[in-house]
């Protein structure tokens, strides 16, 4: 096997580094998103939000120094998804409980 002379080898792509905040983002935007239901993981949704969105302009700056946009990205629309699920649970905790309070006196109303 002879070398040819006219050929040149390219180097793989390097991979670059992950962002610190957008597997941080990923992890906090899931867990917020699925765990809705329980109200106190949803309290992640912002956070998830806020890293996500953090991460993507630092990578986006820098595109050659950092990897992870997608993982930011998902992270941040998870963190999205549940801080709408999580104020949609307070918007029907509040009326639940103003329902209830008006079950308990119901002369408490307008016109008394």
């Amino acid at each position: 096997m002879r070398s040819d002379p006219q050929m040149t080898w390219i180097a793989p792509p390097a991979v670059l580094p992950l962002h610190p905040r957008a597997r941080a983002a990923l992890v906090l935007g899931i867990v917020s998103a699925l765990g809705a239901l329980f109200l106190l993981p949803a309290l992640l949704g912002p956070l998830g939000w806020y890293y996500g969105a953090v991460a993507r302009r630092d990578i986006e700056r820098e595109p050659t120094r950092w990897g992870g946009h997608r993982d930011a990205t998902i992270g941040m629309t998870c963190g999205i998804i549940g801080t709408a699920l999580l104020a949609l649970a307070l918007l029907v905790a509040a009326i639940a409980i103003g329902g209830y309070a008006l079950l308990l006196d119901p002369q408490s109303g307008y016109g008394s």
